[in-house]
């Protein structure tokens, strides 16, 4: 079961990055729980608040899925980023379950030296 919650929750992560990529803010922020969408109403304001705030979620040059803990209702992945300049950074996705779908309800950056 968790397994199945893991492949859920990457996709969802995976697909919203992939959206980015291809500035399709509208479809990135479908994938935004409704506590996101409250504070962003507009998917054109939300994707300035990816852009700006995390550039590098925006544009990776790569990502890997690392840590993964399942609390039921809600779940935290770890997601390692590679920026283009070669730099890497990790945040703490968090998602929740909304009508039987993952959304995400926040990134939280991560300060951690030399994690692989």
């Amino acid at each position: 079961e968790s397994g199945t919650v893991a492949k859920e929750v990457r996709d969802t992560i995976s697909l919203q990055i992939d959206a980015f990529k291809k500035n399709d803010v509208r479809k990135a922020y479908t994938f935004a729980a409704p506590n996101i969408q409250a504070q962003f109403p507009d998917p054109e304001v939300f994707g300035l608040m990816v852009r700006n705030g995390y550039p590098v979620i925006w544009r990776p040059k790569s990502f890997k899925f690392t840590k993964f803990k399942d609390l039921g209702n809600r779940c935290i992945q770890r997601v390692l980023f590679q920026s283009y300049n070669d730099s890497l950074k990790s945040y703490d996705y968090i998602l929740e379950k909304n009508d039987n779908v993952w959304k995400i309800a926040g990134v939280l950056t991560i300060n951690l030296a030399g994690e692989t």
